[in-house]
Formats: structure tokens, sequence, C-alpha cells
């Protein structure tokens, strides 16, 4: 693995994209493999920000979501064992490094308008360092860093960058804290492709080939997760409707339903993950109507799809 590592650390001219996505397969060899690779580089004397920059500069990220949740884990403990002292462990830094990632998608996207406000930022990044908080100066010069210069990192899609944030089960409770930020910015994204497209007329087809489900999931997965989010993160249970509730509901079901179907993980993580959230079993907060009929739901997919949720 070192000698291999050697070669593709040095080796100019790579595929960035498949070498990304090699560098994310799994097993024990391949571990090894990423773990020489990442510490090839040097992280000395440079700022977080820096260091993102550097270490995503010969690749990009892959697609999928464990790939890149192996990617980060091994930049995180190579960023804090060259820094000691300015993360508390690897998690705050894992978790940093996808915030510094949204931050970016957000700050440089042309389908997100209404963009994240530095206090947001900090706000967002709140007691991920083993429960304590950053200094908030250092935020708001990651914050200006950022939406100043944009990390190049256009050839990983926006929504797999978001199921990657909810990837992990490891540091759970810090990590919650990006599906808050990943939940706004797709509200964002669906309301400007919604009105983009409101004046177009569009042409329908009907089909009885089920592979024709799959890319028009693939194109709208991301507004209906956004829309139904909007519905379940309603403050007051009296202001939604219980047939409502319902429907959203039966729309996570036959969601995870089909990308399960279709063998799509990233999708199908992404909306587990959410429906698990909306549970309120790990966040200490009093469970309502909607949370229970999200625990309902996430028992009954567990009968009809077990085999399939990986």
């Amino acid at each position: 693995p070192g000698d291999i590592a050697t070669f593709l650390h040095e080796t100019k001219g790579l595929s960035k994209r498949k070498l990304g996505d090699y560098l994310g397969e799994r097993g024990e060899r391949h571990a090894e493999l990423l773990s020489a690779y990442v510490r090839r580089f040097d992280f000395a004397g440079l700022s977080f920000v820096g260091a993102i920059r550097a270490f995503l500069s010969p690749f990009r990220l892959p697609g999928e979501a464990q790939k890149i949740d192996r990617i980060m884990c091994e930049f995180a403990s190579h960023f804090v064992s060259q820094a000691p002292g300015v993360f508390s462990s690897a998690d705050t830094a894992y978790v940093l490094g996808f915030s510094v990632i949204m931050l970016n998608t957000d700050a440089h996207s042309s389908q997100i308008k209404k963009k994240m406000t530095q206090q947001e930022f900090v706000n967002m990044n709140r007691g991920i360092n083993d429960s304590g908080d950053l200094p908030t100066p250092f935020l708001e010069s990651l914050y200006q860093a950022i939406t100043t210069n944009e990390i190049k990192i256009k050839e990983m899609m926006e929504h797999e960058r978001r199921a990657a944030a909810a990837s992990s089960d490891a540091a759970r409770t810090s990590r919650s804290k990006l599906f808050n930020l990943e939940s706004a910015i797709m509200v964002k994204e669906s309301q400007e492709l919604f009105k983009a497209k409101a004046r177009k007329r569009a042409v329908y087809h009907s089909s009885r080939n089920v592979e024709h489900a799959r890319p028009m999931f693939e194109a709208c997965w991301c507004a209906l997760l956004a829309s139904w989010s909007t519905i379940m993160e309603e403050r007051y249970d009296d202001a939604v409707p219980v047939e409502l509730v319902a429907l959203v509901m039966r729309g996570f079901a036959n969601a995870v339903h089909i990308a399960a179907e279709f063998g799509m993980a990233t999708e199908r993580d992404a909306f587990v993950t959410m429906l698990a959230k909306y549970t309120y079993l790990d966040s200490g907060k009093t469970m309502g109507g909607r949370n229970i009929e999200a625990f309902k739901t996430i028992l009954s997919l567990a009968l009809t799809d077990g085999d399939h949720l990986g």
C-alpha cells in the first residue's frame, strides 16, 4: 500500500474523479492504502481551510456516501495529528470539514439565492468541539475564507454531498447538526427550481417499464425530501393536519422502497436517516404526533424492506 500511495500521490495527470473513487473503496487493503495516501500530505503550518484545499486538490470526492465518509475521516485524523491543540478530537475536524464543504456549496451554487450568513454558520457549528464551542473568530475566519475563495469541488454532485453528511454513525450527535443546514439548503434549492420552471409547459408521457422510474426518482428525490422535511419541522403539531402527516409518512416509505429496490444506497440512506431524525429518539425532545408516526414508519420499513436497508 505504501508504494501505491506514493505513486498516486506523486504522479501527475491522473483522473481526479477516478482517483477519488479508488481511494474511497472499502476493504482492509484499501483502508491501509487510503491511510498511507493521506499521510503523505503535510498539513503542518496550514490553516484548516488551507489543509482542505491542499487535500482536495489532487482528486475529487466521490459520489458514494460511504466513500466520502472514509476519506474525510482519514483527513480529520491526519489533520489533528499534525495540528495538536486546534481541536479536541478528530470528530471535530470531521464535522467542521463537512460544514466547510456545505458552506462552499451554499456560497457558490447558482441555485441558492438566499445565502447562509456568517452568524448562521457560527451558530450551526456550536457545540461540535466535544460539546464545547470553537472560538467565534476562528469560525468567522473560516466563513470569510470560503465565501471569498471557492473550493473547487464541482465534480461532486450537491445531493451526493448531502447524503454523505448523513452516512456515518460515529459522532452521531455532533453530525446531526449538519442535517439542519442540509434541510435548509434543499428547501432553498427546491424553491428556486420551482420558481424557474413554473412558467414552462411540461410534456407528460406514460410508461409501464419499471426502469423508467429510476431516472425520475433520481431527478426529484432532493425536492421530495426537502418538501417533506418542511412539514415535519413545523414547530407546532396542531398546525399540520393528521392527513398531511400520513401522506408524508407514506411518501417516506415509498421513497425508501424505491431506492432500495433500485440499489440506490445514497438516496435510501438520506431518507432513512432523515426519518430517524424525526423520531426524536436521540434528541431528548418531547415526542409529538408526527414523531410517533415517524417511529411507526421506521418500524414498518424494517419489516417490509429490512433486507435491503444496508
